[in-house]
């Protein structure tokens, strides 16, 4: 599989750490002024309102291709590292299906032709091992999470199979987050250790994944 990156790439990135350090900025300024905590504790005292719609704007965040992981400490610090990690990981799956459907019906229309030569070696690598080549595309990852929904939607991939392979995908990535979260927001150290090893070593099977595949 071709992993190599595209000339753009790196502006995306650029573009991606530019959006997050602005929102940490604004949240950081919100929380010096007292406001941020006034509006997680309406957002909090909705009740199911409030998680509806804080699972909404995940979903929102994660169509959209700016990061999620912003909206998903939000959800944690309103619920907790357990309850907001479960609504961050919902959002993160009903996101994805409607990047899918988004792309499927709005841009293959017009790009699926073009787009198809570089989708090619996705195509094939999920083919030649069905359900796990998707698992690991999603798990690894090997392919940004945006990228893979937009790609998903291009290609002829059964929808139960990428619904079940993306949420049991983003979920060691989901856990690792929470709880580092956890760790370092609360003091729950152990949960911080734990998170960071999680973080660790989905970091180093992704570099041994990448690394053989490009050998092949």
């Amino acid at each position: 599989m071709n992993t190599e990156k595209s000339p753009n790439s790196k502006y995306i990135r650029i573009l991606g750490l530019f959006i997050i350090a602005c929102m940490i900025g604004a949240y950081l300024y919100f929380l010096h002024t007292g406001q941020a905590q006034i509006l997680m504790k309406a957002i909090q005292n909705l009740g199911l309102l409030g998680i509806i719609i804080g699972i909404a704007i995940q979903s929102l965040v994660n169509i959209l291709p700016v990061p999620g992981e912003f909206v998903s400490i939000i959800l944690m610090e309103i619920h907790g590292p357990l309850w907001g990690g479960v609504y961050a990981w919902i959002g993160g799956v009903i996101g994805a299906i409607g990047a899918l459907y988004l792309t499927k019906w709005i841009a293959k229309p017009f790009f699926g032709k073009l787009a198809a030569p570089y989708l090619n070696k996705m195509e094939d690598f999920i083919e030649e091992r069905e359900n796990i080549g998707l698992l690991l595309i999603r798990f690894v990852p090997l392919l940004p999470y945006h990228f893979v929904n937009y790609a998903a939607g291009l290609l002829k991939i059964n929808i139960w199979s990428f619904v079940w392979t993306t949420g049991l995908g983003i979920l060691p990535f989901t856990i690792a987050m929470g709880a580092i979260y956890a760790g370092v927001r609360h003091g729950q150290w152990v949960w911080g250790v734990i998170g960071a090893v999680v973080f660790a070593l989905l970091i180093g099977i992704s570099w041994k994944t990448r690394k053989k595949e490009r050998a092949r």
